[in-house]
């Protein structure tokens, strides 16, 4: 039994630095992640535990959600701990917040797991945490963190997919569902964002492992399923899938962070990066964020991002000084972060794949691609509308003149014969 103890110490060590990842090529990593858990944005005004939510705050970071995000930080030390300083440093390390509560504190949870004082660093011997700056901007201005607030021409493409027909026809077989819910929610429940919410009401006191309302988990007769979770599951799935559905919205939408991302890969590979010793950038943003920027990137596989998940992208350089790019999600803290592949590329994707194959949904210029069309100019399908009504009027008043021109043509030939001969007679 003795030989065999190399070989498994060897196997061991072998399988924790895989687990870790090839730190020896990194050189620079960036993570979206989204908040921990959190108390529900809206509550039912028949909700038996109303009073205790907005007692706690609607929308705001619970204690389970701060310790999930701590232990976010930890295992991010752990992997890239032979790369990232073990010391903060504001060169070496920059993150970006969305302007919301839970946001922000999930931010600053993390990082106390990821860069708990030492040395000189420690300022009070009873409490292993030190400040970190966050950066935020303004909801309503934010293209990174907040897409669906801070782009008008997001929101405009969005309603025209959901006015398509397949959308609309969800929406009409859902009506039985909406009125059943706005019954027994006490508030209106119109449409499939509405239905999200709700869902996500009941998604969070189960976690807490409270009684849901008989209505929650009654059988709906038109579905033969349980409202929750049956029959919401798939709605609040599908309002995730809508965040990317077509080449507008994933430009538009995670299309902004996307870009952001990028423009970090490309100074870092030409050396203009500032400052050139930057090793890490975070975002710390939503379950809408996670989701778009995995449908930009082409690989969203259509369930909604967990609390704490998170998107990890890493910039290599091999041995030959060629620069490569590898993607990672993690969305299960049992299990390693899975390795993701761009499309059209291996999963160590070459710098230069990685941006021509991402060049189409990285969105432009912020302001001119986010403004609404000006009043009375219509949309893009709108234009498209017209210009098959245009065509085809063109194509009828063609036949018509032609039409014309040969019924002309023929009056005016037996016409003009009898002219000719009463000239000639």
């Amino acid at each position: 039994m003795g030989p065999l103890w190399p070989l498994l110490l060897s196997a061991s060590l072998w399988l924790s630095v895989c687990a870790a990842g090839d730190n020896s090529t990194l050189q620079l990593v960036q993570v979206l992640f989204r908040h921990g858990a959190r108390t529900p944005v809206v509550v039912c005004p028949t909700d038996p535990h109303r009073d205790l939510w907005l007692d706690e705050g609607l929308g705001q970071l619970t204690n389970q959600g701060k310790q999930m995000q701590f232990e976010l930080g930890q295992f991010l030390r752990t992997r890239y701990g032979g790369f990232l300083s073990e010391k903060y440093h504001e060169n070496y390390t920059l993150v970006r917040a969305s302007d919301v509560d839970r946001t922000l504190m999930s931010a600053e949870v993390n990082l106390a797991g990821l860069y708990p004082p030492k040395g000189r660093d420690v300022w009070n011997p009873d409490l292993a945490w030190q400040p970190i700056p966050v950066h935020t901007e303004p909801i309503t201005s934010d293209r990174l963190l907040n897409f669906m607030a801070a782009c008008p021409r997001y929101a405009i493409e969005l309603k025209r997919v959901l006015n398509t027909t397949p959308l609309r026809l969800v929406e009409k077989q859902n009506q039985p569902l909406y009125e059943y819910l706005s019954q027994h929610c006490g508030a209106p429940v119109r449409d499939l964002e509405q239905a999200m919410l709700l869902f996500d009401l009941l998604l969070i006191e189960e976690a807490r492992n409270w009684t849901l309302p008989a209505w929650a988990t009654a059988r709906l007769a038109p579905y033969n399923a349980t409202v929750y979770p049956d029959v919401l599951k798939p709605l609040n799935e599908l309002a995730f899938d809508l965040l990317s559905y077509d080449a507008a919205l994933r430009r538009l939408g995670g299309g902004a962070l996307l870009a952001d991302i990028t423009e970090h890969l490309s100074q870092k590979v030409s050396g203009t990066l500032s400052p050139p010793n930057r090793e890490l950038f975070m975002y710390s943003g939503h379950d809408s964020d996670v989701a778009a920027l995995l449908g930009a990137l082409g690989v969203y596989n259509g369930i909604a991002p967990p609390l704490a998940s998170c998107v990890i992208v890493e910039l290599h350089r091999d041995s030959s000084g060629a620069f490569f790019v590898e993607l990672f999600y993690r969305n299960d803290t049992a299990v390693e972060p899975y390795q993701l592949r761009l499309p059209n590329c291996t999963g160590r994707c070459p710098w230069v794949a990685f941006r021509d194959l991402t060049a189409p949904v990285r969105a432009q210029d912020g302001a001119a691609e986010c403004a609404p069309p000006p009043s009375g100019t219509p949309t893009a399908q709108e234009v498209t509308i017209i210009a098959l009504a245009v065509s085809l009027t063109l194509l009828l008043v063609l036949c018509a003149i032609g039409l014309f021109i040969y019924c002309r043509r023929n009056r005016n030939g037996a016409l003009a014969y009898s002219h000719f001969g009463e000239i000639n007679g």
